[in-house]
């Protein structure tokens, strides 16, 4: 896994989140909070498996 996966990843989790505030239906906001914090444990276990950190 490279580091510039892990990037895209947290890019993703980021507009996740921020499609999570913009949208008024809640269910969406919901699933896309879901999706975000998912990839994140996903990022994590990725890091703490090959030393990855791009923070």
């Amino acid at each position: 896994m490279s580091e510039q996966t892990i990037k895209h990843m947290r890019d993703r989790i980021q507009r996740c989140r921020r499609l999570a505030k913009s949208t008024t239906d809640e269910r969406t906001a919901t699933a896309l909070r879901q999706m975000a914090d998912e990839i994140e444990a996903d990022v994590k276990q990725l890091e703490s498996r090959g030393g990855f950190h791009t923070t």
